[in-house]
């Protein structure tokens, strides 16, 4: 399994100019390279592939001599990595967008796949063409390093980012199955509270991005005041940066603290919904909720973590009526709206609370999944109980049908 390690670098002013250099370098091939590819599918219709671009790169080093004041490899990671954003492209389009220019005001970053060394005992670390720098290490990777990103963060900052193969597998056939429900824990997520485990523990979402949000509106607000192109504009500008990078790292740390806590409950599985987050930030009300809660992050570092630990992580169906379901005695009240946090079971007269009642429903099918034989013998199928809402909404639209034509809106590629 892959894993990443984020460290603070502290590099000199000479180091620094070395940085700029080399950051700058990778953003111009990066550009010119999709500029390429744009250009010969305008002009001829034709595509550039990878090793294209290897060659183009090439040329582009005769023309600029000072491409070679920097590390080759980094350059060609630059042609590695707009290859890979088109094939994310034209693997789902709807997913991942069309490629575009990296900007200088955005966050800066370089790959250094090999001849990068560490000293834990004098705190550096080594880049090419670059030098030792000072680093932080406040806890040591074990594993094979596989590349090395350093990133310029908009605030300033200098990280280098190392990725590390630690020799753990995602799927294991050793690990044992639960006996009882006691051994599962069940979580429902939600924006009002983080996480309702089956338990009774509860975590409460803190929004940081709500609680910064007055800070924020003040700091933009003097930015718009500036004077584009100035230096003043400028220090507004890394202020507001900071502020951004202060509720970035509130959200991770307690994402960090959340998941951890959960794991170290030693259950033997954790169980989850299946959560649309994409879909439920189409909900204009609760989009900026659900992007401060950060479900998605959530759920990857609790799997994450899980598979370190040696923890079943399952993931229950999304249509599952967690919410709805009586705990009790299996009654669906259909007609619970977002606004009630409580409701009473109408057959055994039982008062749920809405999230805890979810987790103890997300436990028990959790629990239910992994015991249903699957290699070997007969299954016997279970019953369960699913709500799909979405079965009497309108269906889109076919536009081949309807003689809609889609004009095409692709811009052409500005010269660099």
């Amino acid at each position: 399994m892959l894993k990443s390690f984020s460290y603070r670098l502290y590099p000199t002013a000479e180091q620094q100019s070395l940085l700029a250099r080399t950051f700058g370098s990778v953003r111009f091939v990066y550009n010119r390279l999709l500029e390429y590819r744009n250009k010969a599918y305008e002009r001829r219709k034709e595509s550039r592939n990878y090793y294209d671009c290897n060659a183009f790169l090439r040329k582009l080093k005769d023309i600029y001599p000072w491409l070679r004041d920097v590390n080759s490899q980094s350059l060609q990671m630059a042609n590695k990595n707009l290859d890979t954003a088109f094939r994310n492209f034209f693997r789902n389009p709807g997913k991942t967008g069309y490629p575009t220019f990296k900007k200088r005001c955005a966050r800066q970053s370089f790959q250094c796949p090999q001849n990068v060394k560490v000293d834990y005992k004098a705190a550096t670390v080594y880049l090419p063409k670059i030098g030792w720098i000072d680093c932080v290490f406040h806890r040591r990777f074990k594993g094979d390093v596989k590349t090395v990103t350093v990133v310029l963060e908009p605030s300033g900052k200098y990280y280098v980012r190392i990725l590390v193969e630690n020799g753990i597998c995602k799927a294991g056939t050793d690990r044992k199955l639960p006996t009882s429900l006691d051994d599962v824990l069940g979580i429902d997520m939600g924006v009002k509270t983080l996480a309702v485990c089956s338990d009774g523990t509860e975590y409460q979402n803190n929004r940081h991005l709500a609680n910064s949000e007055r800070k924020l509106k003040v700091l933009q607000r003097r930015v718009a005041r500036k004077k584009k192109g100035s230096s003043n504009r400028k220090k507004a500008i890394k202020k507001l940066a900071r502020c951004h990078e202060k509720i970035r790292n509130q959200r991770d740390d307690t994402i960090e603290k959340t998941t951890a806590d959960i794991v170290n409950k030693n259950h033997v599985a954790v169980c989850v919904e299946d959560l649309n987050t994409k879909g439920m930030m189409h909900n204009h009300r609760l989009a900026k909720a659900i992007s401060d809660a950060s479900f998605s992050r959530f759920l990857a570092r609790l799997e994450q973590k899980c598979i370190e630990h040696g923890t079943l992580f399952i993931k229950v169906p999304r249509f599952y009526a967690s919410s709805k379901l009586c705990s009790n005695c299996g009654y669906i009240y259909k007609d619970l709206t977002l606004s009630e946090r409580e409701w009473k079971c109408p057959v055994c007269n039982v008062v749920h609370d809405r999230d805890r009642n979810g987790s103890v429903n997300i436990q028990k099918k959790g629990y239910e999944m992994m015991t249903i034989p699957v290699d070997g013998g007969k299954s016997t199928p279970v019953k369960t109980n699913m709500v799909d809402d979405r079965a009497n909404a309108p269906k889109k639209p076919n536009v081949e049908k309807a003689g809609i034509v889609l004009e095409n809106t692709t811009q052409e590629a500005p010269c660099l």
